[in-house]
This record gives structure tokens, sequence and C-alpha cells, in this order.
């Protein structure tokens, strides 16, 4: 084998490895702090509030982390069994005329 083909195949591998080795240095996933559940998240009313306001305000980044998808739910499973008025005073005035 000659010296060139030997130099090239190190030259590659060294590439190789550096590109392999730098690969774990550029991680853009957001630090979101230990995952709390749902469960978690319908007890500590503050906590479900901050991490909603931070999820809202930063969709594209933390709208698919943990945490959000937790606290949304158990806002959701909190919020489902709420009474709500409904006005129904445009239907009567509708049915006067």
């Amino acid at each position: 084998m000659s010296t060139r083909k030997i130099s090239c195949a190190r030259n590659i591998a060294i590439v190789v490895l550096i590109s392999v080795a730098q690969s774990g240095c550029f991680d853009d996933t957001p630090d979101t702090g230990p995952v709390q559940t749902v469960d978690w998240y319908k007890a500590h009313d503050n906590e479900r509030k901050v991490t909603l306001e931070t999820c809202g305000n930063n969709p594209g980044e933390l709208q698919e982390t943990p945490n959000c998808i937790n606290a949304l739910q158990a806002e959701r499973a909190l919020s489902s069994g709420e009474p709500f008025e409904l006005d129904l005073s445009s239907l009567k005035s509708e049915e006067d005329s």
C-alpha cells in the first residue's frame, strides 16, 4: 500500500471521529428541569400556571416538552368539570319575533 492511501484513510478517519465527538456538543433541546406528572400539576396550581405561561410564551420550542404536555393535561382535567353560565337571552329574543 502506498503512503498516500494510508494518509488519505487516516485523514478520513480523523474527520469522522471529530464529527462524531462534536455531535453531542450541540444539543439544542431546552432544559426544562425535572419532569412532573399530571397529578403533580393538578396538586400544584402555581407551578402549573407558571409552566403553562412559559410554554405559551415559547410554543415553537417548548410545546412538545413533557412538562408542557403534562401541565396542559392537568389544566384540561381540572377545568373540564367547571360549571359555566350559558347566555340564552339571544335565543329568547329570536323566539319572541
